[in-house]
């Protein structure tokens, strides 16, 4: 052999054995002896990854590889440790991202591994379903939508998919198709979303049997005693659990109905804050503009008689009649000047004031952050009316004149150019008629 062919082989040695040494070693047997031996349980792993129970997942996947540890079952671990951090160790989960990058089979797995770690990942690698998780991490709505339609022509009743368009309808305003999509799919956070678009649509009934039938009982308490006065036991019944959500709602309850809230039980977040701020603590009342909610701030301005302090989210929201409410309210109270309120809400459309009515979150009940309710407030105010008109409005009134599909395109039309208008959306939906400032023509 020459002394160059001699050169070659042992160039070609070296280069493979700086290849060996770079490339890590298969990691599967040293994870493996990390899995405690658990109780045997029948699980159907396949649905719990498709329905998004990853602890129940994680724990199906690691019984059956400890029995035969089967490379699909390594995928999937791997893809549940993406989306659940507490199924894996970090370090194990890398390895075996490291050592099966590239290779068939893992590009889903690998792919979701990578993004939940901020890492860059070929999107046209990845299935449909991955693609939207990743998708859901850095990519923008649209985007996000398309990828769960995606998935959906596929399999029309993927539970994560489903999810992701119910969402998305809710925030467009489209609470009717919220409600109505999917009907074949059922996920936790599915049925979480469906009972919540029925609470926003004003269908309170409906959004009750769904709460309750998904397991969310503290849901459905909350919309029982925020909607329905008279079923409080029914309520209370559902809020017995000492835990400190249900202390939250117990304390909203006892508010609404003109009691000293019970501050035992509650925790440390801002909805417990602003329990105990209503109770009259001093220091929770002073927290309240650091908590950074619309919520808190409107209740600190209430407590401390500074309607002024709401003129900035005025600005930025001039027909929230949440804000129009509480601006009227706090000055009626404390006995100050009404006259620029007055004028500021005669000069607004009162359709458009009645369109953008705000609901709010559960957690923190509007009605019992701003108590004076329109009827309340044009009884100590009888000139209290809206005179003013603007393209909202006038698109509603025109709509109003119209029959069957030409009304319904027409609102639709409105909803899609103004999502903020939460009001129409509830009367798109079948819920209730609004209340308002009122109208002088």
């Amino acid at each position: 052999m020459t002394a160059h062919g001699r050169g070659c082989r042992v160039l070609a040695l070296l280069l493979t054995l700086a290849a060996c040494a770079e490339r890590p070693s298969d990691p599967r047997s040293a994870i493996a002896v990390t899995i405690p031996v658990a109780r045997a349980v029948r699980l159907d792993v396949a649905k719990a990854v498709t329905a998004g129970r990853h602890f129940e997942a994680c724990a199906g996947l690691k019984q059956r590889i400890l029995a035969k540890g089967a490379e699909p079952d390594w995928q999937a671990l791997l893809l549940v440790a993406a989306r659940d951090p507490a199924c894996l160790e970090a370090g194990q989960g890398e390895q075996l991202a490291s050592f099966f990058r590239g290779r068939p089979g893992w590009l889903d797995a690998v792919g979701e591994w990578d993004a939940a770690h901020d890492a860059a990942v070929d999107l046209a690698t990845l299935s449909a379903p991955s693609r939207l998780r990743v998708l859901l991490r850095n990519g923008d709505q649209r985007d996000v939508v398309t990828a769960a339609e995606a998935v959906l022509r596929a399999d029309a009743d993927d539970p994560f998919a489903c999810a992701v368009v119910v969402e998305d309808a809710i925030e467009r305003g489209e609470l009717r198709a919220a409600v109505e999509s999917c009907p074949g799919a059922s996920s936790p956070a599915l049925l979480h979303a469906r009972a919540g678009a029925l609470d926003e649509a004003g269908r309170f009934d409906e959004a009750v049997s769904a709460y309750d039938a998904a397991g969310y009982t503290l849901h459905a308490a909350a919309i029982l005693y925020q909607e329905h006065r008279s079923r409080d036991a029914e309520a209370l019944a559902r809020m017995a659990e000492p835990v400190p959500p249900a202390a939250i709602h117990r304390g909203w309850l006892a508010i609404l109905r003109g009691r000293a809230p019970d501050l035992a039980g509650l925790d440390g977040s801002p909805e417990a804050t602003m329990i105990r701020a209503l109770a009259g603590v001093p220091s929770a009342r002073e927290a309240l503009p650091s908590l950074g909610t619309l919520q808190a701030r409107v209740l600190h301005a209430r407590l401390v008689g500074d309607a002024a302090a709401l003129e900035s989210d005025l600005a930025g929201r001039p027909h929230s009649e949440v804000l129009l409410r509480a601006a009227l309210g706090i000055r009626l109270d404390g006995g100050l000047d009404t006259a620029a309120t007055l004028t500021r809400i005669r000069g607004l459309d009162p359709d458009h004031v009645a369109l953008a009515a705000t609901f709010g979150r559960r957690e923190a009940p509007w009605q019992a952050i701003v108590p004076w309710t329109w009827v309340a407030l044009r009884a100590r105010l009888p000139g209290l009316e809206s005179q003013g008109q603007d393209e909202v409005g006038e698109r509603w009134r025109a709509a109003l004149q119209l029959d069957g599909s030409a009304r319904e395109a027409e609102l639709d039309a409105l909803q899609m150019d103004h999502p903020e208008l939460r009001g129409l959306a509830r009367l798109r939906a079948g819920g209730l008629r609004l209340d308002g400032p009122g109208a002088s023509r």
